[in-house]
């Protein structure tokens, strides 16, 4: 499995370009991000801000430069510019958590119908990795999954994720592994840091 790569955490404002050139500001998620001390294995890092496109990608499984195969297969584009996300151990199995914060451009409806009519594509900017995927539960504003990444039919990750959104503001929680070895324990662990990133994003 491809290891992530973090580097200390850097605290930015970050701004966008509108069409007449004035600085527009992005609203901060930063403080309705879950901290990085609620990671149960062990503290996480905030990926600096030049990191948050690759991070994005690789979270939503949307290629930067190209296209899933089917092309329908890639995802609507989730905000690069405001997004948060930090990672951290993910427990025996030797994975990585990830909690990401974002605004989506799609709906939440959207976004399972895409769950659910792309359950097997080719991931684009690979040499043949193949996304699976498996819906758990589905309820007014989340989404469990399991998905298995392969290439050339033999699995070298797997991810158990949880996808929550209101309005345009969604929260991925993902804990992406290898092999077989994800417990009972890391599982539950992994959804006590989703309902925690779920109370800090969407409170009121």
């Amino acid at each position: 499995m491809r290891a992530a790569v973090v580097v200390a955490a850097i605290a930015l404002s970050t701004a966008a370009c509108s069409v007449d050139g004035d600085a527009v500001r992005v609203p901060d998620l930063a403080p309705r991000t879950v901290s990085s001390d609620a990671f149960p294995f062990g503290p996480a890092t905030t990926v600096p801000a030049a990191q948050v496109p690759n991070a994005v990608a690789d979270i939503t499984f949307t290629p930067l430069r190209s296209q899933n195969q089917p092309a329908d297969c890639t995802p609507s584009r989730v905000e690069a510019s405001s997004a948060q996300v930090r990672v951290g151990p993910g427990g025996a199995s030797g994975g990585t958590m990830t909690v990401m914060l974002t605004r989506a451009s799609d709906t939440f409806d959207d976004y399972v119908t895409g769950l659910r009519e792309c359950s097997d594509f080719v991931l684009g900017g690979t040499v043949g990795t193949r996304v699976t995927t498996n819906i758990g539960s589905v309820a007014d504003d989340t989404v469990v999954s399991g998905r298995t990444l392969s290439s050339n039919g033999v699995p070298y990750a797997r991810v158990y994720e949880m996808v929550a959104q209101r309005a345009d503001l969604r929260l991925y929680v993902q804990n992406r592994f290898a092999g077989h070895d994800f417990s009972a324990a890391e599982r539950s662990a992994t959804r006590a840091l989703f309902d925690a990133a779920y109370e800090t994003a969407f409170a009121d």
